[in-house]
């Protein structure tokens, strides 16, 4: 993860009581937003405020247009009738890219996380020369706002996310990019970009996209029910990664490196791998790998070779060497699950990225793998990815606004 926020005219120091006043401000946008709150009475009751405290704030909340005051709430308590209030839906928007190999996901949401406006822009990266490769992408972003979208406005857009498979390395200044794509973007051609637009940038790496629109999708099932404060989101696709969620909010570690899962040795005398480790997790345990296995096995027994992943899920279950691949990947897979685990302490895994096409005979191996170990994994939570197509975006909205959107600072 990494902000770059859009200085503003006379920010810098900022004293305790503009703190104090942010910190009330954001909580009460965040009451509203959710739903909890829906008047100033409840927002006086929920934050133990004076009532003239929260009716300042309400409306220096309205006067930006980030909250709506619609007019006297059903009620049938004696007395006066509360004024209802509800997030301004029309006013402010966020435009987010979602970088992938084949391509560039545009979306532009309204402040509850609705989709405005929605296009994919293809861009070959295995086209592109890597060392301008960050630079056309920038480019692209930049065309996309000022020339294809219809409905981005950036007097009315409150930030640009960019969520990208890959992690920003502090001492390099770089967003290095998963070996997929194969290039790096540095932090000042991100500055030039967010200059030329003139609103912050929030970058965030994809796996804690979908690791946390998976806590915010788990946290709307039941809203009564206590936050999802402590879960390890698997990512499974040409590589293995990870993202933790520890007291409600994504762990980047001090050196925002934390999740790297593929690069846990299962077998130290076992396959080379680019990071320079041997038996590295992902060197045996990756789609792209689950499906070589089932064509080399489906040749090795002289049967049809599955042609992709969806093929190999339609079949295994009816021809017993593809089930034996499936179920040799689940119990690679559970090394790798049970080591970070027992470090973690954590009981609630969700696997997402693709795997789950795989159904629920790879999901039960997997489990039943992990917990014929010890009384370690006693209490284990494991399960697939629901939060849906729209995640990676929905995860860089939700946590900016959520984490990072200020009001007042």
């Amino acid at each position: 993860m990494k902000y770059l926020p859009q200085e503003k005219p006379g920010s810098g120091h900022t004293g305790y009581q503009q703190q104090v006043k942010e910190a009330n401000i954001k909580r009460i946008f965040d009451l509203v937003r959710s739903g909890k709150c829906k008047s100033r009475a409840e927002i006086v009751r929920h934050m133990n405020l004076s009532a003239t405290s929260v009716s300042v704030l309400v409306e220096e909340l309205a006067n930006r247009k980030l909250i709506d005051e619609t007019g006297p709430a059903q009620t049938t308590l004696p007395g006066r009738r509360p004024i209802s209030l509800r997030l301004n839906k029309t006013a402010h928007h966020m435009a987010i890219f979602v970088v992938k190999p084949q391509g560039v996901r545009f979306a532009l949401l309204s402040l509850e996380c609705r989709i405005l406006e929605e296009r994919f822009f293809p861009l070959d990266c295995h086209t592109l020369n890597e060392a301008n490769a960050g630079e056309t992408y920038i480019q692209l972003f930049d065309d996309i706002l000022r020339n294809q979208s219809k409905r981005f406005n950036p007097s009315r857009a409150v930030m640009i996310g960019v969520c990208f498979p890959g992690m920003f390395i502090e001492q390099d200044h770089l967003f290095h990019t998963e070996t997929e794509l194969g290039f790096a973007l540095t932090e000042e051609s991100i500055r030039r970009f967010q200059q030329r637009v003139g609103l912050s940038v929030y970058l965030f790496n994809s796996t804690r996209c979908l690791a946390y629109a998976e806590k915010k999708y788990l946290d709307a099932l039941d809203p009564d029910a206590p936050e999802t404060r402590y879960m390890i989101f698997v990512k499974i696709q040409n590589g293995i990664r990870c993202a933790i969620i520890s007291q409600g909010d994504i762990y980047p570690g001090p050196y925002n490196l934390s999740g790297e899962i593929g690069h846990f040795t299962i077998d130290y005398r076992g396959k080379p791998c680019y990071c320079g480790n041997t038996g590295c997790l992902e060197r045996y345990v990756n789609l792209s790998v689950i499906l070589e296995n089932a064509r080399r096995a489906a040749q090795e027994a002289g049967i049809e070779p599955p042609e992709s992943l969806e093929a190999l899920a339609q079949r295994y279950h009816d021809e017993p060497v593809l089930m034996e691949v499936v179920k040799q990947s689940a119990r690679l897979l559970a090394f790798g699950l049970y080591s970070i685990i027992c470090s973690s302490g954590m009981r609630q895994i969700v696997l997402g990225g693709g795997i789950e096409i795989l159904g629920d005979t790879f999901l039960q191996e997997v489990y039943h793998a992990l917990f014929s170990r010890t009384s370690l994994i006693r209490n284990l939570d494991l399960s697939y990815a629901q939060a849906g197509p729209d995640a990676e975006i929905l995860g860089v909205a939700e946590h900016y606004l959520d984490k990072v959107f200020t009001i007042t600072m």
